[in-house]
């Protein structure tokens, strides 16, 4: 087992660089790759990884009913 260290890198190209120069190290494993919200990908198969993505979104619920069920006429 080695050692931990997480990072928070505020600029997306430099994140980019930053990894793919991690990736050239041949002792470094990298154990999870998080670029923010945006470009998270969830497994539908994970129910709980799901928890929270309406987070900071300003829509109440009758909003989100009524676009994803329009009334037709």
């Amino acid at each position: 087992m080695g050692n931990t260290i997480t990072l928070r890198v505020k600029n997306k190209d430099k994140f980019d660089r930053l990894l793919a120069l991690i990736h050239d190290l041949d002792y470094v494993e990298i154990l999870k790759k998080d670029q923010g919200d945006k470009d998270k990908k969830v497994s539908s198969d994970d129910f709980f990884a799901l928890a929270g993505i309406w987070k900071n979104r300003n829509i109440s619920a009758r909003e989100l009913r009524e676009k994803a069920w329009p009334k037709t006429k």
